[in-house]
């Protein structure tokens, strides 16, 4: 599928959609009426900034309740017919793939495994809590990976472990790849890959 160049886009931070976007990946936004939205849609709300980007997890004609996929209970913010926001259509991946994002019930699959994960990631790490003092045993990242907008990412070879966003906050790529990798204290000093400009000028 090719790129829709002319819709609006945005670059995704923040951790409530891990598991859907990562850090520094730019979203395509698409105008539609409150009316046509429907659960499992994955949308911009523009009244705040930087944006907030939840999932509509439950809709009714005059009401809709949002729910990022990585968080532990519903937003506070209620949406409405009156509420600015734009449905999310894409993404770009941070090595320039992009891919569309769906909504409907195949968006509400994708919510339902991700809240398992964080289930399951939270009994790993309950597990695994013991074995703390081992973490120096875990393996370094050897490659990093600059991105023009701010990004930093972080690869154990081809296996990416954990990303920084242009805002600071770092994120392992995977609750397994925390348990098994690590980020270097010398990461900066990480010979950087430079990934080529992308065709909409950003990267």
């Amino acid at each position: 599928m090719s790129r829709p160049e002319s819709l609006e886009k945005a670059i995704y931070t923040g951790n409530s959609m891990k598991g859907m976007f990562v850090p520094g990946e730019m979203l395509y936004l698409e105008e539609r009426v409150f009316e046509m939205l429907q659960e499992g849609d994955v949308v911009a709300i523009l009244s705040h900034t930087p944006h907030i980007v939840p999932r509509i997890i439950e809709k009714k004609t005059d009401y809709a309740i949002t729910m990022g996929d990585n968080n532990d209970r519903p937003d506070a913010t209620i949406l409405s017919c009156e509420t600015s926001l734009r449905l999310v259509t894409g993404a770009i991946s941070l090595d320039g793939t992009f891919r569309s994002v769906k909504g409907g019930e195949s968006g509400m699959e994708q919510f339902r495994r991700q809240q398992r994960k964080r289930l399951l990631h939270r009994v790993i790490l309950n597990t695994m809590r013991p074995l703390r003092p081992l973490k120096s045993l875990r393996i370094p990242a050897n490659r990093e990976a600059r991105f023009r907008d701010g990004t930093v990412q972080w690869c154990c070879g081809n296996i990416p472990v954990a990303a920084r966003n242009s805002l600071g906050k770092t994120e392992y790529l995977g609750s397994w790849k925390r348990l098994f990798f690590r980020i270097p204290r010398s990461a900066s000093k990480i010979s950087a890959k430079s990934y080529p400009t992308r065709k909409d000028g950003r990267a």
